[in-house]
């Protein structure tokens, strides 16, 4: 026991002689490594929130094949509304009037938002598009996009709170077809103006097909 705390004794005056003579001498010449940390640059959340900047609609594109344009316009627009017709020479692209999709049809291309589908879920909502490739003034082409909206007009409400065993004298049954009860016969559609958010969509995905 007397040996060890000798021992101890001996390394602890070791120890301070050597920090004497280090502070005589003057400071050491040795400091720790100065590591360098990252900026970390804080994140513009308005970009994130900002919607993007709308797309020119008709939107120039600078290339000299048609059928590219043509064809990337084609099936880009078949993604939301299935073709109508192709007029080449026209340079008309026309799509059939479908039914807009409604809450439990979102698989459906031919609404943009959910105000939309919800509009759609709650009246008779149809929309279809017409796209225009034309020749551009200063070389290219310009491809158009237009989304029509029409609501069905009825002569009244398709579904009524009266019973169901009610039947009305205003409307003559159909017996070509053999229909019991009354028969709600479609006045036409209402236009309802254009869809620019669809128009939008419709535009940037032909201007990612494209490579602009």
């Amino acid at each position: 026991m007397e040996s060890g705390k000798i021992a101890a004794r001996a390394a602890l005056a070791f120890l301070v002689a050597v920090g004497a003579s280090g502070c005589a001498s003057g400071p050491s010449s040795w400091k720790l490594p100065e590591w360098e940390l990252p900026q970390w640059k804080v994140p513009d959340l308005t970009q994130l929130f900002t919607p993007p900047p709308p797309v020119p609609n008709p939107m120039p594109v600078p290339s000299e094949d048609f059928d590219l344009v043509w064809n990337r316009s084609v099936a880009q627009v078949n993604r939301h509304f299935p073709i109508a017709s192709e007029n080449r020479l026209a340079g008309t692209i026309r799509t059939e009037s479908e039914m807009t999709g409604t809450l439990i049809e979102p698989w459906t291309g031919d609404a943009a938002t959910f105000r939309d589908r919800l509009e759609a879920t709650l009246q008779t909502i149809r929309r279809f598009a017409v796209v225009h490739v034309e020749p551009g003034p200063t070389g290219g082409y310009l491809v158009k996009v237009e989304v029509f909206k029409e609501l069905e007009d009825l002569a009244k409400p398709a579904s009524q709170p009266a019973g169901r065993a009610a039947y009305y004298n205003d409307f003559p049954v159909n017996r070509t077809r053999q229909v019991v009860g009354t028969v709600q016969t479609p006045l036409g559609f209402i236009p309802k103006g254009r869809d620019t958010a669809l128009e939008q969509i419709i535009l940037r995905q032909i201007r990612e097909a494209l490579l602009l």
